[in-house]
Order: C-alpha cells, then sequence, then structure tokens
C-alpha cells in the first residue's frame, strides 16, 4: 500500500473515529483497560523515546553513534516488545464493541508505524530521509495513540489532536527565528 494510500486511510480512520457518536458501554471500557492499561503506557513511552531521539539527532546528528543513544533506541524496542506485537494484539479478546474495535486497530496501526520507523532508521543507519519518514511515522502514530486515549479514558476536552510537526525546510546555513515560531504556538 502506498504512503499516499495509508495517509489517506489514516485521515479517513481520525474522521470516522470524530464522527462516531456511538457510546461505548462502561463495562466494555472497564474490559478493555483491564487488557489494554498498561500497554499503552509502553506505547506511550516508546513514542516519547523515539521523539526525544529523533529531536537529539536533529540537533546533532553525530549523537545517532553514542551509546547512550544506542541504548535508547533499545529502550524503544523493549517497549514496542511490551505493547505488543501488531499480530498478537489482532488476536486479543477484546469487547465486541465497533468503536473499541476501531480503536484497537488505529492503536495497532500506531505500533506498525513506530516499527516501520525503526526499522528503516536501523537500515539506513539515520540517513536523512530515514529520518522524516521515522518523523512522519511517529506523528501519525501520536495522533491515533492521543485519539485512542480520549475515548478510553473519555476524555472530554474539546481540543481537536492534530499534527503538529510541520518541518519547514531551510537553505544551508540558515539559522531559524525560534521567537516566530513560540509566536505562533502560543497564538493556536
Amino acid at each position: 500500500m502506498s504512503i499516499v494510500n495509508r495517509f489517506t486511510l489514516l485521515l479517513l480512520t481520525i474522521f470516522f473515529l470524530n464522527s462516531c457518536e456511538e457510546k461505548v458501554s462502561e463495562n466494555d471500557l472497564i474490559q478493555y483497560k483491564s487488557i489494554m492499561d498498561v500497554r499503552l503506557g509502553h506505547l506511550g513511552n516508546a513514542m516519547i523515546i523515539k521523539g526525544r531521539l529523533l529531536d537529539a539527532y536533529n540537533l546533532r546528528n553525530e549523537s545517532s553513534d553514542e551509546d547512550h543513544f544506542k541504548e535508547a533506541e533499545e529502550l524503544v524496542k523493549g517497549h514496542l516488545n511490551s505493547f505488543g506485537a501488531p499480530d498478537d494484539l489482532k488476536k486479543l479478546k477484546i469487547p465486541n464493541s465497533k468503536k473499541l474495535k476501531e480503536v484497537h486497530s488505529t492503536l495497532i496501526e500506531a505500533s506498525e508505524l513506530l516499527i516501520s520507523g525503526v526499522n528503516a532508521l536501523e537500515d539506513n543507519a539515520w540517513l536523512g530521509g530515514s529520518v522524516s519518514f521515522a518523523e512522519r511515522n511517529l506523528e501519525i502514530a501520536r495522533v491515533n495513540f492521543q485519539n485512542a486515549v480520549k475515548i478510553v479514558y473519555k476524555i472530554e476536552d474539546e481540543k481537536k489532536v492534530k499534527p503538529v510537526m510541520e518541518h519547514n525546510e531551510y537553505d544551508v546555513g540558515e539559522k531559524p527565528d525560534a521567537s516566530d515560531m513560540l509566536n505562533n504556538d502560543s497564538e493556536n
């Protein structure tokens, strides 16, 4: 499946989740949380560490050769393993709720995106293209994760989860003006 098709499918899934008003029973939520609560913590930790690794690499790309950087990559893999392999997650007996099954599918997709990002970075030894691929995958996974958590933990704050990583392009030697970025963030 091409990247454009995957991205379109992701957007449709997010739109469908937001527009779907199906209520999930309290018992179904409790049962799902008992299965996924600890796993969700591992997925969240994997995303946080991977985001920090990508930020560190973008600040100083030589850092990817350091031992603590490699240890952090292993932590990401460990958290993804603790979350569960996508095939194993598909076999879990989750409550028979259409909305929870959709949430579960988006969480599996988030895991698959992180795994493919990790693999791309390993295979390409942190080359520029693999980093941007991993950043895009991480951002889509983050949106999936946050939307799922809002449903599972009944967070009703009227805030929309939207991608925040809109990378600006700069010419060689050009330094971004961070004050403009801070002012734009405070307006949103």
